[in-house]
């Protein structure tokens, strides 16, 4: 059964925007074919064919239960990678579309969930393509704040009715041929990160549909909590996880029990900690050290031989075959925070701890 609260499970949705991948895939495809395409043209559309495949391949395993990889990059390079992407459609189409100069706010700002993003920008930009008259264009344009991003979509199509304005998010579809899911599905992606994506209201030609997305570098930090417990006085913890949000609950929850927390969020930073210091328990997650997670636990086991190592992981369950579980406490993602707090308390190394 699918939850139809969760976006990624809404499998209309979803294979909304598989269809959307496959269109732009194909796109690509017949540009690759085109005997009048030159060598270097056809290299390029081959890397944007395999890249919509995967996208398309990603939304069909999270739909139906694979772990999800909150990947966080750069919004600009995201939105330049949907404006390259439909290339071929807005050809097709006669539109242009251009992503405005970054004169607002920071251009390296960074989300997570770029595959959201992705899909979110896709299908506004489709829709766009769909109503935007033939030698206009479209016009993509990001801004953002201390907390928050921006993008706008612009066309210069026939425009939204204002009595429509919130119906179009709920199936309400004039264009023949379409569904009425892209936008309640864009829409829904959007608010579970805790953004939006809302129709504006101006003067003028066109429609202007306005996503907001929240920054993953500008997350705030949790609250320290007021609990007396210090079950943790003293025990020197390793965190080793890329994830915002993640480390900062982590580092919190472990502080607020008394523990001395330091974070690595690379391979390189792990192997740094290690030479400076000792620790009692670390917190990993296998993303920082992808590239070779037997050989990182085995430097962590080498140089810590009686700390507690949990894994925090979103694969707990089917771990890299070169990984030795023995010796090693797994934490399945998503967890609760006295999960991983009941592990350390009782696993800790004892002659740690501060009474």
């Amino acid at each position: 059964m699918t939850d139809p609260s969760d976006p990624h499970r809404d499998l209309a949705g979803v294979l909304h925007d598989v269809s959307n991948a496959l269109t732009v895939l194909l796109g690509w495809v017949g540009e690759a074919r085109s005997p009048e395409t030159p060598p270097e043209a056809v290299a390029y559309a081959l890397t944007i064919v395999e890249q919509r495949a995967r996208i398309a391949r990603d939304l069909a395993r999270h739909a139906i239960g694979a772990a999800r990889i909150d990947e966080q990059r750069e919004l600009r390079e995201v939105v330049e990678e949907v404006r390259l992407a439909l290339g071929v459609e807005a050809q097709r189409a006669d539109v242009r579309i251009e992503v405005a100069p970054a004169d607002r706010g920071d251009a390296s700002a960074l989300v997570a969930g770029a595959l959201d993003v992705s899909q979110v920008l896709t299908n506004l930009v489709l829709n766009a393509l769909a109503h935007a008259p033939a030698g206009t264009r479209i016009v993509l344009d990001v801004s953002c704040d201390d907390e928050r991003c921006v993008i706008t979509v612009i066309d210069e199509g026939p425009g939204v009715p204002s009595d429509r304005r919130e119906s179009v998010f709920e199936g309400d579809s004039r264009r023949p041929g379409g569904t009425g899911v892209g936008l309640r599905h864009a829409r829904a992606l959007a608010r579970a990160a805790g953004g939006d994506v809302e129709l504006e209201v101006h003067e003028g030609r066109g429609a202007r549909f306005r996503v907001t997305w929240p920054r993953v570098d500008a997350i705030p930090r949790p609250p320290m909590s007021t609990s007396r417990i210090s079950d943790l006085s003293g025990v020197r913890v390793l965190v080793v996880e890329d994830d915002v949000a993640v480390t900062q609950l982590l580092e919190a929850a472990c502080e607020a029990r008394g523990a001395d927390v330091t974070v690595a969020t690379t391979a390189a930073e792990l192997g740094r900690c290690l030479h400076d210091g000792a620790f009692d328990a670390f917190l990993v997650d296998l993303s920082p050290i992808a590239d070779d997670p037997a050989g990182a636990l085995a430097r962590v086991r080498a140089s810590c031989p009686s700390a507690v190592v949990v894994l925090v992981t979103g694969s707990a369950d089917r771990l890299p075959e070169a990984i030795a579980t023995e010796g090693l406490e797994l934490v399945r993602k998503p967890f609760e925070v006295r999960e991983v707090l009941a592990v350390l308390a009782a696993r800790a190394p004892r002659s740690a701890k501060r009474a």
